[in-house]
This record gives C-alpha cells, sequence and structure tokens, in this order.
C-alpha cells in the first residue's frame, strides 16, 4: 500500500474554542513515536482539544520517541480538502517513507484509523529488513525470552494479550517484528478494545490502564503459537508443527514477506531459534497460562533444512516414452526462495517455495519434478531424468502429468 507523502509540519488549528486551547495545541499537538524501529510524527490538525490530546499521549506513552530523532519524510503533498464538518477530526502521520491524512467524523473513529495510520507507517518502513507477523506478543520480564501468539481475528490474541499481561512483559498486540539476530522491535501500541457496541470502532487504551506489565528492551522471540480457541475445548493441548505446516500457516499473518532476501530461509532460521512452532488448542485465555512457561522453555532446534534455488539435476541422454505433443518444453519460474526439508517419517522431502503468488508446499512428487527441472526440458525429458531417481511404476504417466500441471497452476513451472 502506497501513502501519499509531505512534509511533517503543524497546521493551523481550526474550531479552537480559545486561544488558550490553540496555544496548547500549537506547542503540543505533536506525538513523536517509535514504531517498530522507525520514528513516526503524528500532528494533530484540528479537532484534538487539549483533554483529547492527553487521551491520545496516554494511550501512546509506550512508544513515545525519547531520541529526539527528526522525523525526514519524503517530500510531496498530501490530497487535503481542507476543515470538513463531516470530519472534524484530522491529523496526518508521517514516515521517512511518506506522509498521510488521517481524519474522522468523531473522536473514537479518528482514534481508530489514527492507530491503523501509524501501524502502517513503522510496517512500511520495515519493508524488506524485518520478519513481521501479525500477532501479539509477550515476555518474560527476567529472562527476555517472548512468545508471539498468531491468528486470525477471533482466536483471542487481545483477550490472551489482557490475561497474559499480568505475569508477561506486553511487547504488543499488533506486528511482531523479527530482525536478523531473532530480537523482536517491541511495538508496545494502546490495545484495540470493544467496550459497548461491537459495530462500533474500538477503543484505543493503553497498557498502563490495563495494568500490562512493562517487556524488557530488547525480548527474543523464544516461541511461536498457533491460537486454535475453541469453546468446547476441555484443557489445552499443544501440538507440534513441522516447519512446512507451521510456515503455510504463518505466510497469510506475514506483512511484506515476499520483500525480504530469501523469506523461507529466514522463517525456517526463525523456527528453529524457537525449537518449531506449535498450536495451542484452548477454551480461555487462563488456559494459556498453564502451558505457555513449559513452552518458552524449549530449546532451539538444530538445522535440517536447505535452500536449494542453486541446486538440480543434470540432463540425461534417452528415448521418448510419452506424447510430447502435448507440453511444450517447460523451466521454473522465478522464485523469490526455495527449501528442501526432509520429511519427519524420514522417507523424502518436501518444498517449500515461495514465489509472487505466495508460498506453496511441494510433497508427492512435486519435488522431484522441480529437480529434474534444473535444466529446461518437456514431459519426456522430465521422465528420463526421475527414472534413475524415483523409478517410473506402471502408470506413472498420469501422475506426472497431473504433478507438473499443478506447478505450472501455482506459477512454479512455465513455459520455456
Amino acid at each position: 500500500m502506497t501513502t501519499g507523502s509531505a512534509a511533517s509540519t503543524h497546521q493551523g488549528i481550526e474550531g479552537s474554542n480559545s486561544a488558550e486551547e490553540a496555544t496548547i495545541l500549537a506547542g503540543k499537538g505533536e506525538l513523536k513515536l517509535r514504531v517498530l524501529g522507525a520514528a513516526v510524527s503524528v500532528v494533530l490538525q484540528a479537532g484534538v482539544t487539549p483533554d483529547l490530546h492527553a487521551e491520545l499521549r496516554r494511550a501512546w506513552s509506550r512508544c513515545l520517541d525519547q531520541s529526539g530523532e527528526s522525523v525526514q519524510a519524503v517530500s510531496g503533498s498530501v490530497a487535503d480538502s481542507g476543515h470538513s464538518d463531516e470530519r472534524p477530526f484530522r491529523a496526518t502521520v508521517s514516515s521517512a517513507v511518506g506522509t498521510a491524512l488521517v481524519a474522522g467524523r468523531t473522536f473514537r473513529e479518528f482514534a481508530s484509523d489514527l492507530t491503523s495510520a501509524v501501524t502502517l507507517a513503522g510496517i512500511t518502513a520495515g519493508r524488506g529488513a524485518l520478519v513481521m507477523l501479525h500477532a501479539a506478543a509477550l515476555a518474560d520480564g527476567k529472562t527476555g525470552r517472548a512468545v508471539a501468539l498468531v491468528g486470525r481475528s477471533g482466536m483471542g490474541k487481545t483477550t490472551a494479550t489482557r490475561r497474559l499481561g499480568a505475569a508477561l512483559g506486553y511487547v504488543t498486540d499488533e506486528t511482531v517484528a523479527v530482525d536478523g539476530s531473532g530480537k523482536i522491535v517491541p511495538y508496545p501500541k494502546p490495545l484495540s478494545l470493544i467496550v459497548e457496541d461491537p459495530t462500533a470502532p474500538k477503543h484505543q487504551i493503553s497498557p498502563e490502564d490495563l495494568g500490562l506489565l512493562v517487556a524488557p528492551a530488547a525480548p527474543t522471540l523464544a516461541l511461536i503459537v498457533l491460537l486454535d480457541r475453541k469453546p468446547g475445548a476441555a484443557v489445552p493441548k499443544v501440538t507440534p508443527l513441522s516447519h512446512g505446516e507451521a510456515i503455510i500457516e504463518l505466510a497469510p499473518h506475514t506483512s511484506s514477506l515476499g520483500e525480504i532476501r530469501q523469506p523461507v530461509s529466514r522463517l525456517c532460521g526463525i523456527l528453529d531459534a524457537t525449537g518449531g512452532a506449535v498450536r495451542v488448542t484452548y477454551r480461555e485465555a487462563g488456559d494459556l497460562a498453564t502451558v505457555l512457561p513449559a513452552l518458552l522453555k524449549r530449546p532451539a532446534i538444530s538445522k535440517t533444512w536447505t535452500s536449494v534455488l542453486r541446486g538440480g539435476t543434470k540432463p540425461s541422454e534417452g528415448q521418448p516414452r510419452l506424447d510430447a505433443a502435448r507440453f511444450t518444453v517447460l523451466k521454473r519460474a522465478d522464485l523469490l526462495d526455495a527449501v528442501e526439508i526432509p520429511l519427519p517419517s524420514g522417507h523424502g522431502t518436501e518444498l517449500i517455495v515461495m514465489n509472487g503468488q505466495g508460498v506453496v508446499r511441494l510433497t508427492g512428487i512435486g519435488p522431484a519434478i522441480w529437480h529434474a527441472l534444473a535444466t529446461p526440458c518437456d514431459l519426456n525429458g522430465i521422465a528420463e531424468r526421475l527414472a534413475p531417481h524415483i523409478g517410473l511404476p506402471s502408470g506413472y504417466e498420469s501422475q506426472l502429468r497431473n504433478g507438473v500441471e499443478e506447478l505450472r497452476t501455482h506459477g512454479i513451472l512455465m513455459d520455456a
């Protein structure tokens, strides 16, 4: 997503009730925030009284930037139609990557949209460097070891954060950003909570007002939990996930994964360091408190996967055995990354590949077909190359055709 851009400058205050209020806002109408490691400036332009400004400042208290760094936004302009009676609350959100205008009909709507804009500014600034999961995170105050709670809306991330934050430090309830060393870049934003009407904008509540503990400054990601909340779960159940299973489930909960160098390899490295991801099936947030302490103590696991983008099988001689008229010469499509992982059974491997369409898990004959196409060839050539490695049982033709077509559908193979 692209935002407009403009210099972070304070605009005139409209609708102030007094010269005193205008003076207060002119002096303190900016929130300087540190968001996922990036400097972000929020300039309040209209509608926000001193009391509402104080409420916003308290909500964002743990993200206030004390470094003194100024935001140098890229030059440009932000669309501005002037003061509107329909959207009287207004502000700009600026970072090094641009500036966005936020406007709201009510203060609650404005505050909710402001949170989204601030988060987007941090995510945009972190693209290409940070692995970013849409997740909550809490950390042990003594060890600094942190758990990331991943799940779609309704899986209880915010509820779990409130429950667990009485014993573990609050890192974030929105985006878990992991740097190259495995450290989490904290983002202790206000929590977005439904207070009364579920259809109304969520209230932005300070972690201080909720009694959440402060997390260590540089927590280490030590555990990834995929939440599976089920009302009928009698006791919490922990299910270890293979790297292949975990990556397929985590990928939809990432931001800008494709802009990271070797994204699948980065995820595999994170999974190694955290002992492999687990799925926790639970009923209430309190159930998580009974299983997380032991899970946070799990050690890292050894690397078993291999990056295979530059590997492959060389062509061999042989006579065609299939009707080549139905297929042209095929080749591997350009991929962002590809990782080969031994199957838990010890028999065979699976490939986890990422292209512009997303992440795909190749099992069965898929990895063998991909390896056979280290150099372009037609379907007959693929069969010739597979024969010495996996054999060609009776009736293999339809299985091979189906496998090739599936890889073409996913954009992993293409016509040469």
